[in-house]
Parts: structure tokens; C-alpha cells; sequence
């Protein structure tokens, strides 16, 4: 498989790895890029995830990533896609996985992409945006 390159890259290689999109129930996807940008062809999948993350959930998982990555991208990085069922835009809940996996990330100096989001009817990168509190 080719480098990726940019979350557009990211993007297409998310959905060629879920292949039709439908999901049975929310699951929270790693894949570990190597310092040359291409994907470990083993994928983690961590199950029945609850509905809204927090700080300490999500800092356990980036530390431990960063067992694998290393720091500052030393030994690549990592991509994460969370994926739930149904047809709901992203909403509160799911922003707040990105929001929670991304601020761990920046606080532990893990290298990490732009967290994706699918549903059963669309993959998508979470926004600079989406990663504002709504508080």
C-alpha cells in the first residue's frame, strides 16, 4: 500500500479498509503508521466503546500508544476511526472521542493523525471545528 501522505490520503485508505459502510455497534479503530508513513497491516479494533469518552479513558489508550509510537513520532503514528451504527450526523458524543484522543495526544507528545468518524452513511475527518467545546 502506498505512503499517506495527508488526512485526505487517511481518508480514502479508512474507507477502503471498511468497505461498505454499517456498523453493528461503535468500535474505536488504530492503525500505527510507520516513520515512512505506510500503515502496519494489523489493525486494532477496541469494542462496545461507551457513548462519550473522557480524559482518563482516553489518556490510558494514547499512553499506550505511545508505548508503540514512541514520542514526537519517533517510531511513526497513529490514526484512529471511530465508527458507531446508524444514519445520525456526528454529534456531541462522538465529538467528544476526538476531542479527548486528540487533546491526550498533545499532552503526551504522540504523534497523531486527525481522528475519522463513520456512521452507515458517511466517513469523515472530525474538523477543527468539531474539536471545539460546545460548553
Amino acid at each position: 500500500m502506498p505512503p499517506i501522505r495527508n488526512s485526505n490520503d487517511l481518508c480514502l485508505r479508512w474507507r477502503a479498509l471498511m468497505g461498505t459502510l454499517g456498523f453493528g455497534r461503535a468500535r474505536l479503530w488504530l492503525a500505527f503508521l510507520k516513520p515512512d508513513d505506510t500503515m502496519s497491516a494489523h489493525l486494532t479494533q477496541i469494542e462496545d466503546i461507551p457513548r462519550w469518552a473522557d480524559s482518563t479513558m482516553c489518556g490510558s489508550l494514547v499512553e499506550l500508544c505511545r508505548h508503540i509510537v514512541g514520542r514526537s513520532g519517533a517510531g511513526g503514528s497513529v490514526a484512529m476511526l471511530l465508527t458507531r451504527p446508524g444514519r445520525n450526523p456526528m454529534d456531541d458524543a462522538d465529538r467528544s472521542w476526538a476531542r479527548h484522543l486528540t487533546s491526550a495526544a498533545d499532552h503526551l507528545g504522540v504523534s497523531m493523525w486527525p481522528v475519522h468518524f463513520a456512521n452507515d452513511v458517511e466517513l469523515r475527518v472530525f474538523a477543527p471545528d468539531d474539536l471545539q467545546s460546545k460548553d
